[in-house]
């Protein structure tokens, strides 16, 4: 049985066409990070020998085809054993109008440069890259209707490959917001098109007595368009369309994983490098209350996010080779990682002896201590990352 045993994520064979050549081009081809969510924890399809499971979307309006191929499937009766069912396990996911006939699917790559984005424009920038210039655009979609919500559809099944943990987000709750990233290309008739490269969603939580504080849910940039820094793009217009509202307190973000985390702090200490308020020596000295209160004005940066900013650029300025300014700058962090082991006596040990209460708080000490150096030491190389993206792109 285990010759028809396959992997989930290589099976499925996704791209985003533009043209006709694209259909059997392997160049255009993508391919998940993850399937569990469809296909179960193990992340394999059972009953197919050569299985490729062929997902292809027009690369604006997103329609969808779907091709199964396999050179052999498990025989049932010899066997006793049926093959999955790939398009039972699909259904759910799926928009119920997919296409099967590939003739039927070029023909739907004639209207593309029909579709045009929804919402209202946020932002635009251009990009170059060996001397071509390629165009973005970024939409805020703060009102869904029913076509929007059948595209978006589509859309959002990519967050299921590449997110782990993710979940649709429910149209029906008002206080989801959708940004989406597009690519401006021109078609093989010369007419504009719009492809989406990425979106992000945030939930703007009710924050007492008549404020929100949006938190961002998902962000995500689809594989044939990372690597470009289109994901801080994306970041920074989120930040651009919150930051002249005044009933917004800050933007968190729900459970970072690292990339996102490593992007995040990126553009956040960029940010405040690029603040008028700013300069290096005041820095320093840590006389940065008025670059801090202009950073969360224009940015609207939560005060967690902010002290991790401030950390990274203060070690970004700190001598690691003079042991009094490392030691310095390690005493400012390790303060912020006290913080959750900071708590008062308990009621028992207020009963306790003065010595005995000596003895256990010695001892914490210790641990703390112990924990605190540990912690440290992951968090320096981590924050040696986000320095040398700095430095790079300062150098460009």
């Amino acid at each position: 049985m285990e010759q028809y045993i396959v992997s989930s994520n290589s099976a499925l064979e996704l791209k985003l066409i533009r043209k006709t050549s694209d259909l059997h081009d392997p160049k255009v081809a993508f391919y998940p990070d993850m399937t569990y969510q469809v296909f179960g924890n193990m992340e394999k399809i059972f009953g197919y020998k050569d299985l490729v499971v062929k997902m292809y979307y027009t690369a604006c309006s997103l329609k969808l085809y779907i091709n199964i191929n396999f050179s052999s499937k498990v025989d049932t009766e010899k066997f006793g054993i049926s093959s999955d069912n790939i398009m039972e396990k699909l259904k759910d996911y799926i928009t119920p109008d997919f296409i099967t006939n590939l003739d039927v699917f070029e023909k739907c790559l004639e209207e593309e440069s029909t579709f045009k984005p929804f919402g209202i424009q946020l932002d635009q920038f251009v990009l170059n890259n060996n001397e071509e210039e390629t165009k973005f655009e970024v939409y805020v979609i703060e009102d869904e209707n029913t076509a929007f919500r059948e595209y978006f559809n589509q859309l959002q099944l990519f967050v299921l490959w590449y997110i782990d943990s993710s979940n649709f987000i429910d149209f029906d709750d008002t206080k989801w917001k959708i940004f989406i990233m597009y690519e401006l290309f021109k078609n093989e008739n010369g007419d504009l098109c719009y492809t989406p490269v990425g979106y992000s969603t945030i939930y703007e939580y009710y924050a007492y007595p008549d404020k929100i504080r949006p938190r961002i849910s998902q962000m995500l940039i689809l594989p044939p368009f990372q690597r470009k820094g289109l994901c801080a793009k994306l970041l920074n217009s989120v930040y651009k369309h919150y930051a002249t509202k005044s009933d917004v307190i800050d933007i968190t973000v729900e459970s970072p994983n690292d990339e996102f985390q490593l992007v995040r702090d990126f553009v956040d200490c960029t940010n405040f490098h690029n603040l008028k308020s700013f300069d290096e020596n005041k820095f320093k000295k840590l006389h940065y209350k008025e670059m801090v209160e202009e950073f969360k004005k224009l940015y609207k940066i939560n005060q967690k996010q902010v002290r991790r900013v401030l950390e990274i650029i203060l070690l970004e300025f700190t001598n690691r080779l003079n042991k009094d300014e490392y030691e310095k700058y390690k005493k400012f962090v390790k303060k912020r990682l006290n913080w959750p082991f900071q708590k008062k006596p308990t009621k028992l040990m207020l009963a306790m002896p003065a010595q005995e209460v000596e003895k256990i708080q010695k001892s914490d000490s210790v641990e703390k201590l112990e924990e605190l150096e540990v912690e440290y030491n992951e968090l320096e190389p981590y924050y040696d990352k986000v320095i040398k993206r700095l430095e790079m792109y300062s150098s460009v």
